[in-house]
Parts: C-alpha cells; sequence; structure tokens
C-alpha cells in the first residue's frame, strides 16, 4: 500500500489513544514510513464521503441585494 500524500510505504500498525488513560482504545490502521501519515477505516470513510460528488446548490435571487458605488 502506498501513502496518498507522499507515496511513501505504508505498513500495518496498531493505533492506540493515548490520552485515555483509563481505557485502552486500540485500532489497526497504517502509517507511513516515509511522512507519518496515519489511516485507519474510519479515516478511509470520511475521506470516501467528502469526495463523494455533491449535487451543487443554485440560487435563483441573491440573499442580499448587490451594493453598487454612485
Amino acid at each position: 500500500m502506498t501513502c496518498e500524500r507522499c507515496n511513501g510505504l505504508m505498513v500495518r500498525e496498531q493505533i492506540c489513544d493515548l490520552q485515555g488513560r483509563s481505557s485502552s482504545l486500540c485500532v489497526d490502521g497504517y502509517r507511513c514510513l516515509l511522512c507519518g501519515d496515519l489511516v485507519d477505516a474510519l479515516i478511509l470513510e470520511h475521506r470516501r464521503r467528502s469526495t463523494a460528488p455533491t449535487e451543487s446548490i443554485q440560487f435563483t435571487s441573491p440573499r442580499m441585494p448587490r451594493l453598487v458605488a454612485a
């Protein structure tokens, strides 16, 4: 697997939440050996959703009249 950011080599790694001291939250993911980018299933799902085509919104009339200099 190659990194989307730098085309470096991604290796499988267990990513753990270090801030949650009372519970250990760990997920499987990938880390780039060159730039350190981390991705897991949730990150990939969010990227897929954000790059999906969206329906454009077209306004028929402006919300505010334009100001014209006299």
